[in-house]
């Protein structure tokens, strides 16, 4: 029986880890095999080289891709045991942030278009605003912190565009079922949705 795989997206803050940890116990309670993953994969040399500040877009947006491409036959072969796949960013992210940035989606598209695509693709939306003041919020080490606050308060605007993206990529993809979950809301309440969504998904009881 093929496995389930299931993606989350949206922009930094939205709390999509802690909804695949909430996520991955709950399956494991129901007896199911869970691998997560995310992307970039930063274990791999090809994501690593992502970080450099001289690389123009469009060859971030390749890096990024080919980061995936070295991924999927692992994900076919997670799949092919029946394991459920929760996925922290795929490649509705290089979509969003590349296209906000200027490049072309049908050719973002072309790039990936031999990516396995999800089951689902859950959306957690939240306004830019939000997003920041839970950075805040991290018990991280202070300067990361401070680093990753100046950073999203320089790039609101951006960080709007990628936030409208998303949204518009969940109105008009026919090739997975998107979710739109309201991030800003209590995340048990979320959660709740989340799950319910799963196991009418998976026929789950």
């Amino acid at each position: 029986m093929r496995g389930s795989f299931i993606v989350f997206e949206g922009i930094t803050g939205s709390g999509k880890k802690t909804h695949i940890k909430l996520l991955a116990e709950k399956l494991k309670e129901k007896g199911k095999e869970v691998t997560v993953i995310s992307f970039p994969n930063y274990e791999s040399e090809i994501a690593r080289f992502t970080k450099r500040a001289d690389l123009d877009a469009y060859t971030q947006s390749l890096l990024f891709a080919a980061d995936r491409s070295l991924y999927q036959e692992r994900i076919k072969a997670l799949l092919g045991k029946g394991n459920v796949i929760l996925c922290d960013r795929y490649c509705y992210s290089n979509f969003a942030y590349q296209t906000a940035k200027g490049l072309p989606l049908e050719w973002l598209k072309e790039i990936e278009k031999n990516t396995i695509k999800p089951d689902i693709v859950f959306l957690i939306d939240v306004p830019v605003e939000v997003s920041v003041s839970r950075v805040k919020q991290l018990s991280i080490e202070d300067f990361t912190k401070k680093e990753i606050v100046e950073r999203l308060e320089r790039e609101k605007n951006f960080l709007e565009k990628v936030r409208e993206i998303f949204l518009s990529l969940a109105k008009t993809d026919k090739e997975t079922k998107w979710y739109v979950v309201d991030g800003s809301q209590d995340i048990s309440v979320n959660h709740e949705k989340i799950w319910e969504k799963i196991k009418e998904d998976l026929k789950l009881e």
